[in-house]
C-alpha cells in the first residue's frame, strides 16, 4: 500500500488509531500494526486495496462483516471495529504477537502429535461457535490461524463470506479475488457449488490437520486447476502412510473430515469436537471408586470391572510396547538415512532429514553423528528472551533450507550440523537482526549479538559488537580493540542521496570545507562545488543527468561521488564514514575468513557483484551478508573510508563490480585524491552506539 494511502488511512482514523507499520500484505488487503489511542494498546488494522473496496461496495461489505462482531470466543479473533476510511474499507482486530501456523510449519516441517490434537481442538472449538451463529469461514488454512501462547486463534472470520456476498461470486470474483485457497478448498468449493455450508470448514480443518501431522497437504498439483480437480476426484493417502506414529483414532477423525461427499463427513462441528476431546482426554483412565451410599456393590459387576481393568492395563502396556517399537524402528531408520547422507557428503540432505523428523543432534540416539559432524553453539542476545531461528544455507545457494526454532535466547550449547546458517533474532520493540554464522565440525562456538532498539531510529543499521580488528589487519593492530558501533546495512543508494541533493546539500556551506584538494591543488569552496556536478552541470554525482539518477537505479548504490561528497552526506545525515578498523570489523567479525560470507570461492558470483556489467540493487545477494548482517561489503561498489589528514589521499575498500574478487583483500587497498569520483566508488556510513 502506497504512502499516500497510508496517509489517507491515518487521516480518516485520526483520534482513534495511528498506523505504525505494515505487518503483511496479500492479494486483497494489507495488515498494519496500529495504536488504539483510546485504550493505549496495539491493534491490527486490515485495509483492503482501493480497487477491491470499489468492487465490494462499502455499505454492503460492512453489513456482512459486522456479523463477526457478535461472536466472542477465545479461539476466534474478535472484530473490534470496522469502517470506510475515505474509500478504504478496513476492520480492526486485536494484535496477536505470536506467529501463524504457516510460520510454525515453515520452521518445523511437521508438529508433535500432541500439539496437533490441541491446535485442531482449538480451531474446531472456534468453528463450532461460529457455525452455531450460522457463520462459515470458507478459508481455513495455516495462514489464518495465529498462535497465542500455546493456543490457536482463527482470524479473518466472515471475510470470505462478506466478499462472496458483496460480489455475488462463489469462487473467483471479477476483480481476481479468490474466495478460498485451492490447497484447502472442499470439493464443493472446487466445483463452485452455490450452497456452501459449515461442512466446507470441516473439510478444510481436515486438510490443515493432515498438513500439521505430515508436513504437507493431502492433495497437491502443478497448478491451481490440478489441485482443485484432485479435491473433487482423488482420494488422499492415509495419514499414517506419511507418519506411522499417528494414533489410529486421530487418523480416523482426519480422514472422515476429508470425505468427498458432505454427507460422509462429520455432520456437526460439535460432533467432531467431542471426538477430539476424547482423543486429547481418554476416558479409559482410573475409574471412580466412590460407591453411592444407598446401593451395595454387585459381586458380578465388581468381577467384571476387575477383568475390564486388567484388560485395559494389558492393552495399555501392549500399546506402549508397540509405540516404543515403532519409535525405535523410526530412530534406526533415521540414523541409517543420516549415515547414508554423510557417506555421500550431503550435509544439506542430512539437515533436511533431521528437520523433517523433528529430532535434534542433541538426542542420545544421534550422539555418534553429532560427534562426527556436529558443532556446539551458545548464542547470547541482548535483550535476553529474544526468539532465535536458524536456517541452513545449502551448498547450491538456491534458498535457505527449512528453519529451526532454537527458542528464547540465551541459546545454551545447542548441537547443530556443521555448516553455514542464516540466523534471525526477533524481540519486541527492537529491529530484527539477521546475520550469517559458520560452524565447523567439532567446534564449540560462543556468539554475542545485540539488537538495535526501535527507539534509536536506526532500522537500516546493524549493531557491530566491539572486538579485535580482524582479517588481514589483525597483525598490524596487534589485538587492539574496536568499540561497538552501528553501521549501515546497505551502501547509500541513489534514492537516499537524491534527498540530500533535493534538500540543498550542495548549497549548505556548513557541510563543506573552506577549500578542497583537487588534482593536487587546493581550490576554494565555491570553485570546488562548481566542479562537483552531473553530466548536465547540475549539483550531483558525475553520472547523473538533469539533477537526478538514471531510471530504474534508485535502489542501486550511488556512485560517481568524491570523498568530499560522501563526508558532506554523512554530516547532513548525522553519521560518519567508517574508519579502516571499523570497516574490517564489520566485514569479518572475529573470524579468520577470506570474505564476509566465509571462504567459499566457488560461489563468488552468487554471493557478490564482482566482474559484472554494472551495479546491482543493494542487498541483491543475501548469501553475501557478513557476520553482523551488513550486505555488499565485497563487490558492487568500493567504499570510501574516513581519514583525518586533509592533505592526504582517501582510501577505498571492498572491490567493485568492475574488479576481480581479489580486490577485496587488504593488500589491494587503494587510495585516491579526495576529489576523485568513479562509476565503481560509493560509500556507507556508521554512527556511535547511543549512550557510549
Amino acid at each position: 500500500m502506497s504512502p499516500d494511502l497510508i496517509s489517507r488511512l491515518n487521516e480518516a482514523l485520526e483520534g482513534r488509531y495511528r498506523i505504525e507499520r505494515e505487518l503483511g500484505a496479500g492479494g486483497m488487503a494489507t495488515v498494519f500494526l496500529a495504536r488504539d489511542l483510546k485504550h493505549d494498546r496495539h491493534v491490527a488494522v486490515k485495509a483492503f486495496r482501493p480497487e477491491v473496496a470499489n468492487m465490494l461496495g462499502g455499505e454492503r461489505f460492512l453489513r456482512e462483516i459486522e456479523i463477526v462482531a457478535r461472536i466472542e470466543h477465545p479461539h476466534i479473533l474478535t472484530l473490534i471495529d470496522s469502517g470506510d476510511a475515505g474509500g478504504i474499507l478496513y476492520f480492526v482486530m486485536p494484535y496477536v504477537s505470536g506467529e501463524s501456523l504457516r510460520a510454525r510449519l515453515a520452521k518445523e516441517g511437521r508438529l508433535p502429535v500432541a500439539d496437533v490434537v490441541r491446535l485442531m481442538r482449538d480451531v474446531a472449538d472456534g468453528l463450532a461457535e461460529a457455525h452455531r451463529h450460522g457463520l462459515v469461514h470458507r478459508d481455513i488454512k495455516p495462514d489464518n490461524v495465529m498462535m497465542s501462547g500455546k493456543h490457536a486463534v482463527v482470524m479473518d472470520f466472515g471475510v470470505a463470506k462478506a466478499v462472496s456476498t458483496a460480489t455475488g461470486e462463489h469462487h473467483v470474483t471479477t476483480a481476481g479475488m479468490t474466495v478460498g485457497t485451492p490447497t484447502y478448498m472442499s470439493p464443493e468449493q472446487a466445483a463452485a457449488e452455490p450452497d456452501i455450508d459449515h461442512r466446507t470448514d470441516i473439510y478444510a480443518l481436515g486438510v490443515l490437520t493432515y498438513e500439521l501431522l505430515t508436513g504437507k497437504p493431502p492433495l497437491r498439483g502443478a497448478s491451481a486447476a490440478q489441485v482443485l480437480a484432485a479435491h473433487i476426484s482423488t482420494t488422499p493417502d492415509p495419514v499414517s502412510r506419511h507418519r506411522e506414529e499417528t494414533p489410529p483414532a486421530l487418523e480416523a477423525v482426519v480422514m472422515r473430515c476429508l470425505e468427498k461427499e458432505r454427507e460422509n463427513r462429520w455432520q456437526e462441528t460439535d460432533e467432531l469436537l467431542q471426538q477430539l476431546e476424547s482423543i486429547a482426554t481418554p476416558s479409559d483412565g482410573v475409574p471412580s471408586t466412590r460407591v453411592p451410599a444407598a446401593s451395595k456393590p454387585d459381586k458380578r459387576a465388581t468381577a467384571w470391572a476387575k477383568w475390564a481393568g486388567i484388560t485395559a492395563v494389558v492393552a495399555a502396556v501392549g500399546g506402549l510396547f508397540i509405540v516404543q517399537q515403532r519409535r525405535a524402528a523410526a530412530t534406526a531408520d533415521l540414523v541409517a538415512e543420516l549415515e547414508s547422507a554423510l557417506e555421500s557428503d550431503d550435509l544439506d540432505g542430512a539437515y533436511s532429514t533431521l528437520v523433517a523428523s523433528g529430532r535434534t543432534l542433541g538426542s542420545t540416539a544421534l550422539a555418534s553423528i553429532a560427534e562426527e559432524v556436529g558443532a556446539s553453539l551458545t548464542l547470547t542476545v541482548e535483550p535476553a528472551g529474544a526468539e532465535v531461528q536458524v536456517a541452513r544455507v545449502p551448498a547450491t545457494l538456491d534458498g535457505p533450507l527449512p528453519s529451526l526454532d532454537l527458542g528464547a535466547a540465551p541459546v545454551q550449547s545447542r548441537t547443530l550440523l556443521s555448516g553455514e546458517y542464516r540466523v534471525t533474532v526477533v524481540a519486541p520493540e527492537h529491529d530484527t537482526a539477521s546475520f550469517s554464522l559458520h560452524l565447523h565440525a567439532g567446534e564449540t562456538r560462543s556468539v554475542l549479538r545485540t539488537l538495535v532498539p526501535a527507539a534509536w531510529q536506526a532500522s537500516e543499521m546493524v549493531y557491530v559488537e566491539g572486538g579485535v580488528v580482524p582479517g588481514p589487519l589483525k597483525a598490524a593492530y596487534q589485538g587492539s580493540a574496536v568499540e561497538p558501533f552501528l553501521m549501515d546495512r546497505f551502501e547509500v543508494t541513489n534514492e537516499q542521496f537524491m534527498r540530500f541533493v533535493s534538500e540543498g546539500g550542495y548549497r549548505d556551506a556548513d557541510l563543506w570545507p573552506d577549500s578542497m584538494l583537487m588534482n593536487g591543488a587546493w581550490v576554494g569552496r565555491e570553485d570546488a562545488l562548481a566542479r562537483l556536478v552531473d553530466r548536465t552541470g547540475l549539483p550531483g554525482p558525475r553520472r547523473w543527468s538533469g539533477g537526478t539518477f538514471p531510471d530504474g537505479r534508485g535502489s542501486h548504490p550511488v556512485d560517481g561521488v568524491s570523498w568530499y561528497e560522501a563526508v558532506a552526506f554523512a554530516s547532513w545525515s548525522g553519521k560518519d564514514l567508517p574508519t579502516l578498523e571499523q570497516w574490517w570489523r564489520a566485514a569479518l567479525g572475529d573470524g579468520d575468513m577470506r570474505f564476509p560470507w566465509g571462504d567459499d570461492l566457488r560461489n563468488i558470483d552468487a554471493r557478490s557483484n564482482f566482474t559484472g556489467v554494472g551495479t546491482t540493487p543493494v542487498g541483491r545477494y543475501p548469501f553475501g551478508a557478513g557476520p553482523f548482517g551488513a550486505y555488499d561489503q565485497a563487490g558492487n561498489v568500493k567504499e570510501w573510508i574516513r581519514h583525518d589528514v586533509p592533505e592526504g589521499p582517501a582510501t577505498v575498500l571492498g572491490g567493485s563490480w568492475l574488479t576481480p574478487s581479489y580486490m577485496f583483500d587488504s593488500p589491494n587497498l587503494e587510495s585516491f585524491d579526495p576529489s576523485f569520483a568513479s562509476e565503481e566508488v560509493g560509500f556507507r556510513l556508521v554512527r556511535p552506539v547511543p549512550g557510549r
